[in-house]
């Protein structure tokens, strides 16, 4: 414990001396107190011995500042409960045992305390790792609530292109901060040793702050604690360390670099043609060929630094497959000795040069040869996989066989394209299933009976009725013709939505289908829809009826993206108009 005096004009100044002592919780003033600058009207500070126990240059009394790990540091803030220092520094170091380094220096005198000109002037290309000397914040005025600011990038010439200047990345850098408080502002008066004035005289600091960023190199937006409790960056973009200082093991594709605002430079994955999992950077390799990552211990037999070529003594038929010896597939093959080429003699649902894989048709090759695909023909489309036996589903229908619907679709048919129709519930849910007790309701126009309403232009022509014959409306295919549906296939057609839309034509002898395209339009949205499916004569040229059909959903469109379902729903609740265009290339016998 010791006594103080503060100055006359200093808050808490008066006419009697206080009692500074570090084991009463009432009296002291220890480190906690550095910070309370968020309350100015309960202001608390830290506050070093006095002169009396001999605080004065060379003596120097310390505050030290641990953060943890390496930060970007952008300011260092002190605000002082006295007057400030005639002279006092700051440090930083950038390990534990590291040297400190100065970041700059606070004096009336310079050149006698710290032996640097003072108001240093750094030109582009001069080393910006220089602390700077100011007595700018040195006067004894004001008697307290001083403060001081320091940039850490102030007065360095590549500041405004920070992001390219290594140096200045390592000049902010810093793991530890240190105020070096190296002697106090008197007036004089201490020459004469008198006990009462050397009691008031001290260091006292109010507020210590410090702006930066973790130093994660622009490769992570925060740092956390990790599992040992040491905070650490959590790095993006395949990066890996402390302060993702270091790519991840197997991207080690091209140099580790510091992301920046305009690139972010992730490491990038060997290239090991999926044959190792691990790599090393080779720079002679990197500077050759603009690929840096050297594979290690290849698989499958193969060599080089991408595993991309076969050792010696072994052999592959294509680039794709793995080098091997002439070695047939034990359970795939009828013997195990291949000929000349490598191809081995495969049982009778088996094939490769191998025997190691089924034919199509078959999958899971096993002693017995290959097992039969049993996909869903409602569901699939096509054959099954030869390894799994899973079969290749339509987009909305899943499981081995293909045969269920996946969430949020029902309804699976064969003629579907996409198996399933998606639901479609306003948003209100994505779960649906075919409800009971629902029938088909067919919009039906038989041609051979009439009109029926239906209606005909050519191409930017005006509109008449369509021209019939008792075989249906008549179609000229040297003319682009556009027939305009009745009032009963409008209106809310939404029951209509993921469901059919045929017309059957009749194709005279000597002639072929015409092109046809179905236009929707309502709610001020239209969409042109391509037939999915056409069936016919057998021959090309022979009469016979042709059907079209369209399926009536948003994938059959002509547009990429296709319009969403609900605006495809939309036009389908408002149908204004229904439009068949047709015809358009060279002239041939008259269609119905």
């Amino acid at each position: 414990p010791e006594d103080f005096c503060p100055h006359v004009g200093a808050p808490g100044a008066g006419a009697q001396c206080q009692r500074c002592d570090a084991a009463d919780p009432r009296r002291h003033h220890d480190a906690s107190y550095l910070t309370d600058f968020h309350s100015q009207d309960d202001s608390t500070w830290w506050q070093s011995p006095s002169m009396a126990f001999g605080v004065q240059y060379p003596t120097s009394v310390n505050i030290t500042l641990r953060l943890g790990k390496a930060y970007e540091i952008t300011y260092v803030r002190l605000k002082f409960h006295t007057s400030r220092p005639e002279s006092f520094a700051i440090y930083k170091r950038t390990q534990a045992d590291g040297p400190w380094q100065p970041y700059q220096y606070y004096s009336a005198s310079c050149q006698k305390t710290y032996g640097r000109p003072e108001g240093q002037y750094l030109r582009p290309g001069e080393d910006e790792r220089v602390a700077f000397c100011t007595s700018e914040f040195s006067d004894i005025s004001p008697l307290s609530g001083g403060s001081v600011a320091f940039s850490t990038l102030e007065g360095r010439p590549s500041a405004y292109n920070f992001e390219e200047s290594p140096v200045l990345q390592e000049w902010v850098t810093s793991t530890e901060l240190l105020i070096s408080l190296d002697r106090l502002n008197t007036f004089g008066d201490d020459i004469f040793k008198d006990p009462k004035v050397l009691q008031s005289y001290y260091y006292a600091v109010s507020d210590f702050s410090v702006g930066g960023r973790c130093k994660c190199n622009g490769h992570a937006s925060e740092c956390r604690p990790d599992a040992a409790g040491r905070l650490a960056c959590r790095c993006r973009h395949h990066t890996t360390g402390a302060d993702c200082e270091s790519c991840l093991p197997f991207f080690q594709d091209r140099p580790w670099a510091r992301g920046t605002a305009g690139a972010a430079n992730e490491c990038v994955p060997c290239n090991c043609s999926g044959r190792s999992e691990e790599c090393a950077f080779d720079r002679e390799l990197f500077r050759r060929t603009g690929h840096g990552g050297r594979c290690l211990r290849c698989r499958d037999h193969t060599a080089g630094p991408h595993c991309e070529r076969c050792q010696e003594d072994f052999y592959r038929w294509s680039p794709r497959t793995p080098c091997q010896p002439c070695d047939c597939h034990p359970a795939g093959s009828l013997r195990l000795q291949c000929d000349a080429s490598g191809t081995c003699v495969c049982k009778p649902t088996v094939t490769g040069w191998k025997c190691d894989r089924c034919r199509p048709g078959f999958h899971s090759l096993s002693e017995g040869g290959c097992r039969p695909c049993t996909c869903s023909a409602v569901g699939s489309l096509g054959t099954c996989d030869p390894h799994s036996g899973r079969c290749p589903c339509k987009r909305n229908v899943e499981g081995h066989l293909c045969d269920r619907c996946r969430p949020g679709t029902f309804n699976l048919q064969p003629h579907h394209l996409a198996g399933c129709t998606s639901c479609f519930c306003y948003g209100h849910s994505k779960v649906c299933a075919a409800a009971a007790q629902f029938r088909e309701h067919h919009i039906l126009s038989d041609l051979r009976q009439g009109a029926q309403g239906w209606r005909t232009r050519s191409v930017g022509g005006p509109e008449h009725p369509a021209r019939w014959s008792p075989r249906g409306i008549l179609l000229n295919p040297g003319d682009e013709e556009e027939l305009t549906l009745p009032e009963k296939f409008l209106g809310d057609q939404r029951f209509s939505y993921g469901q059919p839309l045929t017309l059957t034509f009749w194709v005279p002898p000597g002639s072929s289908p015409l092109p046809v395209q179905l236009r929707l339009e309502g709610v001020g949205l239209a969409l042109t829809l391509q037939h999915s499916s056409l069936s016919g004569p057998p021959d090309a040229g022979q009469p016979g009826e042709v059907q079209l059909r369209f399926e009536l959903q948003e994938t059959s469109g002509d547009v990429d993206p296709p319009l969403p379902p609900f605006h495809f729903q939309r036009l389908l609740a408002n149908l204004t108009a229904l439009r068949i265009r047709a015809g358009g290339r060279s002239p041939s016998p008259s269609g119905q």
